[in-house]
């Protein structure tokens, strides 16, 4: 029965683009406690609204192309961009920032020679305000509607990258890289398994893991979330068991911390 509900909601315009193996999960773990099959795929769509339906947005991958004239500092080429992002939940909160928020960033880890973007969303079409120059760009998502985004974005800008479809959740990335993004990530595999987001950081190959959590939820609210999400920081650090040291780079919108992370064993 776990095949016919990942072939119903598969089959769904909305959830057609998402990774299988995490619709595989859900739907495992969803079934036991469903009274039939149809409510199994409904359990299933719901939590996929919490995983990535919440977050998307249209995308605006033509505009850019057109607008691109080979400089990344063009202003048109910019504006395009911003159209994009403004059209993403989490990269809306974020663009009264750009222009400050790597930069704050990478005067804690040092401007990285390659970056590994974790539940990237629309986050590569910011790559105009993040000054890496040539750095690899690998950018990792469970749905695969903004990855054909962010791989026709980077191509276009000729960007060197690769971009892969995961489920964090289940198949932590092993991925080297100099710093790892988790721009409000933590917060999206909570929903999905607690213990996921230490997973993530225990077996990350990098220096440097930037981990955000959004100052105020998608509704506005923003009463007592930044002590939750401190909070939620100090038991991360906890969990991961490799932290040497914590730094911030918060923006208004966004709490933003800069682990230092020891060597992964072997």
């Amino acid at each position: 029965m776990t095949g016919e509900v990942v072939e119903r909601v598969l089959c769904s315009s909305r959830y057609r683009d998402v990774d299988r193996s995490l619709v595989g999960r859900l739907a495992a773990e969803e079934l036991p406690r469903a009274r039939n099959v149809d409510d199994a795929v409904k359990r299933v769509k719901r939590r996929l609204h919490q995983a990535v339906g919440a977050f998307r947005g249209a995308t605006r991958g033509n505009a850019i192309a057109d607008a691109w004239k080979g400089d990344l500092a063009q202003p048109a080429f910019r504006a395009a961009c911003t159209d994009a992002l403004r059209g993403h939940a989490s990269t809306r909160e974020r663009l009264p920032h750009l222009d400050t928020f790597f930069a704050g960033i990478w005067a804690h880890t040092g401007v990285p020679a390659s970056v590994l973007d974790l539940g990237c969303g629309l986050g590569p079409l910011a790559l105009p305000w993040m000054g890496i120059g040539e750095a690899e760009y690998v950018a990792i998502d469970v749905d695969y509607r903004p990855l054909a985004t962010a791989e026709a974005f980077l191509t276009t800008v000729r960007q060197p990258h690769r971009v892969e479809g995961r489920d964090l959740v289940s198949a932590p990335t092993e991925d080297e890289a100099e710093v790892a993004l988790l721009l409000k990530l933590v917060t999206t595999l909570d929903r999905q398994d607690p213990g996921a987001a230490g997973r993530v950081l225990r077996s990350l190959r990098v220096r440097h893991a930037v981990v955000s959590f959004a100052a105020r939820s998608l509704g506005g609210r923003g009463k007592g979330m930044e002590h939750t999400y401190r909070a939620r920081l100090e038991r991360l650090v906890i969990d991961a068991g490799r932290v040497s040291a914590v730094a911030e780079a918060s923006v208004p919108n966004e709490l933003v911390f800069v682990l230092t992370l020891d060597a992964v064993d072997g």
